[in-house]
């Protein structure tokens, strides 16, 4: 469980103010809000990676920098994250930081790769990979320390479209293996994929719901311009329940006539 109390951060411009919130384990969050809304550094703040200024944020009750090891987060730009010419190597690199040993280290790197469909490419040249190939091997890395908590910052972005949703289809797997999985994201047709979904506008947390009653009004999104996806319209005005493929809707739709 991610615990934030009366947390805040000041850059020279910009702050996150009074963030509460909790996230429970095993649950798929969405982190949504138009650009330099504060969704990476609330994620940062979430992992660690910087020091919030007011407030506590704790991981199963321990204050968040005891509890770093828990969470594993994959960036937007997967070369900022690949330091090794093969693919093994960087996962084996990965995984001796965090303590493992063999022959647990060659079990987990079969198994994150699997996750990610990229068995194939265990001993490639990681400079010869797609973005989108180097983002599933960023994702992989993370799988492999076997993190209680994953955040993905935007990590769709360089995915085609078959790869996208063999992404939220790993989301739900390791929300089903007790694995809490939490992403920001630009694309307001993911938050169908997540359990609740959180809005955060000018470092303000203004809404943090169930999927379902963020999609019974929109609203929020419209008062700051946000583009609202067709697919997320349909689903408002015709109070759909089933949403997470475009096939449910129609369905759905077709019932309803």
């Amino acid at each position: 469980m991610i615990e934030f109390k009366n947390v805040g951060f000041k850059y020279p411009n910009f702050q996150l103010q009074n963030l509460n919130f909790t996230i429970d384990d095993a649950q798929i969050v969405a982190i949504t809000g138009n650009n330099a809304s504060g969704k990476t550094t609330l994620i940062k703040l979430m992992s660690g990676l910087i020091k919030n200024k007011t407030g506590s944020i704790t991981i199963d009750n321990v204050p968040i920098k005891k509890s770093k090891e828990k969470i594993g987060i994959i960036f937007q730009n997967p070369d900022n994250q690949i330091i090794f010419n093969t693919v093994y190597d960087d996962l084996v690199f990965t995984l001796k930081n965090y303590g493992y040993t063999q022959p647990k280290i060659d079990e987990n790197i079969d198994y994150a790769l699997k996750m990610v469909g990229m068995s194939n490419y265990k001993n490639s040249e990681t400079f010869s990979l797609s973005t989108g190939q180097k983002q599933r091997i960023a994702i992989a890395n993370m799988l492999a320390i076997e993190p209680k908590i994953i955040i993905f910052d935007e990590a769709s972005v360089y995915l085609d479209p078959s790869t996208k949703q063999a992404l939220y289809q790993l989301f739900l797997t390791l929300k089903n293996n007790g694995t809490t999985v939490i992403f920001t994201t630009n694309m307001l047709e993911e938050i169908v994929y997540a359990d609740k979904v959180m809005i955060i506008n000018d470092g303000v947390l203004e809404s943090f719901l169930t999927t379902s009653e963020t999609l019974k009004n929109l609203d929020i999104y419209r008062k700051h311009d946000t583009y609202i996806p067709l697919k997320l319209q349909l689903i408002e005005k015709f109070n759909i329940e089933n949403y997470q493929s475009n096939e449910d809707i129609l369905n759905s739709l077709t019932i309803k006539e």
